[in-house]
């Protein structure tokens, strides 16, 4: 209604598109749901080619960028090498913007920083200028050189010190260089050094020497070759927490020369083929119209909607071929795995980073508050997630995050104990995870006085008996049974287990206490010791001291609990809730669309795209997922190993 442009995109059949958008909503992604509802006018521009519709609608995203397009991250910082080769002694420095100006530029690259160290190399080789010195050079005009000339970082051009077509020869190897052409400049360099050694010019010849060592190390860093030569882009991504991670290799004359890693902020389904199509599409489209750099063909890991025209396109833009491939075997494939990988590592390296930025941290945490109606900050996030294989070595993960970081001393994982194997039920698997950590939450003292009178345990509290019971102790348990009590049956249990001589305690108890006592962390026993003999109605419980004691971590209370799942498993986690009466605030985050739910709404809660408070959740979530993944994979390890 104010005007403002939420999407821009391109179709064939306009009707078509534009009807999908409003059909079946609640299946589409959140992203693409909140921008329907926003929607007041369409407007459209009838082209004359698919060609012209990617350069007009790349163009307007460029300009405009629309609010509910997959943008690339802050593409304000990408920097470009630029090489003025329209002057008589050209620089070659950094800049922001590619200008129509003549000279030669080598972009976008992501890392500032290592495109700097990169030139601090080639200035050690190759001795260009880089200051602003106006040349008139022939005429009689004198400056006085920087200190790069007197520590022969620079060849001198603006005290005559150099020709044109000298100071030419640096910049062409300049150019190779960045080009990935260091064999040609290997054969030149040895060739100058051979020719110098035979003119008994032995200082030249241990320059050049020295310069043919650095691009010799230079170049043993290559970790991708390609057997046919070929000018190839390689490109993979991942999606990961609201972001899309995305690595470009640049292989040039069969050499990896340059690797670029690229964010993108979007709202995106993990695993709907449209959406990674659309995600995919998105960095071709703006990577390609910022390029200086094009291949000759570029590698993609799966196929995108609109192929033959971003094929047309960029072949226009390079004035040559450039086909767009999906290798399946072979080497090609192996660059794309190799991609990939790194892709993942990019991910990684940016959550950390992130995890290291306090006031984005800072920033989630308050959201975080706001969002979800809380006292205090949620300086404490306890997730939890469950793994397993059809049933099979089925646990659990708790990851716990303290300010936005994670606390690993502070994980704790747990083998699912009450389902029998091969039978899966997630939810149950969650009830009892959730039971076994609220257990701590309650009381953990007593102040229960116990006196015994033959095997028969009386217990006192301030003065009154609160109960009795039969005790015996055994060689390595203590069991107490026909419990009999004039009030809760928590502290007298609590009593018990502090009274108790060895690590395992049974207690026979009626079946109206077994949800007391298993809020305490007694669990119920199938097969009962030989020792212990109890009434048929009765039910036997088992609490371990040793491992309740393992657990003193436990003792800490959350600010804010995680699930890892929708509406299905918060619903355990309440159940659990109400049972420990904790006020402990509880959400569930879906993976499928990335939706955050509390206890009491249907709905999802509103969080943005690029909300910082949505983004903690999703990391605290993934991590939850892979220590879960990890401790699975190690117990099914084991088991195919017996």
């Amino acid at each position: 209604k104010k005007g403002n442009i939420l999407y821009i995109g391109k179709a064939i059949d306009l009707r078509n598109r534009v009807k999908s958008y409003f059909q079946q909503t609640n299946k589409q992604s959140l992203r693409i749901q909140k921008m329907v509802s926003q929607i007041d006018d369409i407007e459209f521009t009838i082209v004359s080619s698919d060609l012209e519709a990617v350069i007009l609608e790349t163009n307007l995203i460029k300009e405009i960028r629309p609010k509910y397009n997959i943008l690339m991250k802050d593409d304000k910082n990408y920097v470009y090498i630029k090489i003025t080769k329209n002057e008589d002694f050209p620089q070659v420095n950094i800049v922001r913007k590619v200008l129509n100006d003549g000279a030669l530029y080598f972009g976008p690259k992501t890392a500032a920083g290592k495109v700097r160290k990169t030139l601090d190399v080639l200035k050690k080789v190759f001795p260009y200028r880089h200051c602003n010195l106006f040349l008139e050079y022939g005429k009689e005009k004198k400056y006085t050189p920087c200190l790069d000339y007197h520590i022969k970082r620079c060849i001198g051009p603006c005290v005559g010190n150099v020709n044109k077509e000298d100071y030419a020869l640096i910049i062409d190897q300049i150019i190779r260089f960045l080009k990935g052409q260091t064999e040609d400049i290997i054969k030149v360099l040895e060739a100058q050094m051979q020719d110098a050694a035979m003119n008994k010019k032995f200082e030249m010849a241990a320059n050049l020497r020295d310069k043919l060592n650095a691009i010799k190390e230079i170049s043993q860093k290559q970790v991708v070759s390609s057997p046919n030569r070929q000018d190839t882009d390689a490109i993979h991504y991942v999606s990961e927490a609201g972001r899309v991670f995305f690595t470009l290799f640049m292989i040039r004359d069969g050499k990896l020369i340059n690797q670029e890693n690229f964010e993108f902020k979007t709202g995106i389904d993990r695993d709907d083929q449209k959406d990674t199509e659309e995600i995919l599409e998105a960095f071709i489209k703006q990577y390609y119209e910022k390029t200086t750099d094009f291949p000759k063909e570029i590698l993609i890991p799966h196929n995108i909607k609109n192929n033959d025209v971003l094929e047309g396109w960029i072949s226009e833009s390079k004035g040559a071929k450039v086909k767009i491939l999906i290798p399946q075997k072979g080497e090609k494939e192996k660059i794309l795995g190799l991609a990939e990988k790194n892709a993942k590592s990019f991910a990684t390296q940016s959550r950390i980073k992130w995890q290291h930025d306090n006031e984005r941290r800072k920033k989630a945490l308050e959201e975080l508050k706001e969002k979800l109606d809380l006292s205090k900050l949620p300086r404490r996030i306890e997730c939890y997630d469950i793994s397993h294989i059809s049933g099979t070595n089925q646990v659990a993960s708790m990851v716990v995050f303290e300010n936005g970081q994670p606390n690993k001393k502070e994980y704790k994982r747990f083998k699912i104990r009450t389902l029998k194997e091969g039978k899966p039920d997630d939810f149950a698997a969650m009830l009892e995870v959730l039971k076994r950590r609220f257990m701590y939450l309650v009381k953990s003292k007593s102040n229960i006085k116990f006196r015994k009178k033959k095997d028969v345990l009386t217990g006192k509290l301030d003065k009154e008996i609160a109960g009795e019971c039969n005790y015996e102790i055994f060689d390595d348990l203590d069991y107490f049974t026909n419990i009999k009590l004039k009030e809760g049956i928590s502290d007298f249990l609590l009593g018990l287990i502090q009274k108790a001589k060895n690590n395992r305690v049974y207690i026979g108890v009626p079946k109206k206490y077994i949800d007391e006592a298993e809020k305490l962390g007694f669990q119920l026993v199938k097969k009962m010791p030989d020792e212990v003999k109890m009434k048929k109605t009765y039910k036997c419980l088992l609490f371990n001291k040793s491992k309740y004691k393992e657990n003193k971590g436990f003792s800490q209370k959350p600010d804010l609990i995680v699930i890892d799942g929708g509406k299905g498993q918060l619903t355990q986690g309440i159940k659990v809730q109400s049972k420990f009466k904790t006020d402990i605030r509880m959400v569930a985050l879906a993976k499928k669309h990335e939706n955050v739910y509390e206890p009491g709404n249907k709905n999802p809660l509103p969080f943005a795209k690029d909300s910082e408070g949505l983004y903690l959740l999703q990391q605290v979530r993934d991590e939850a997922h892979r220590f879960a993944i990890t401790y699975h994979k190690k117990l099914r390890s084991k088991a195919m190993i017996r």
